[in-house]
């Protein structure tokens, strides 16, 4: 799942926390993802495109 995060956001799990910054787009795990929209913290993203020289952004 590709999601844009619109504020700081810490998924926490046992045994460690992966902290997003607001402004990063990232491929994540659906639960993750899931949890962050639901907070108010992301928004889906679209797919990467690629740009004139076939580099993916």
């Amino acid at each position: 799942m590709r999601v844009r995060f619109t504020a700081d956001f810490d998924w926490k799990q046992p045994g460690f926390t992966v902290a997003f910054k607001k402004g990063m787009v990232e491929n994540v795990r659906r639960i993750c993802g899931d949890e962050a929209i639901a907070a108010g913290k992301a928004e889906l993203a679209g797919k990467r495109e690629a740009t004139a020289d076939g580099e993916k952004t």
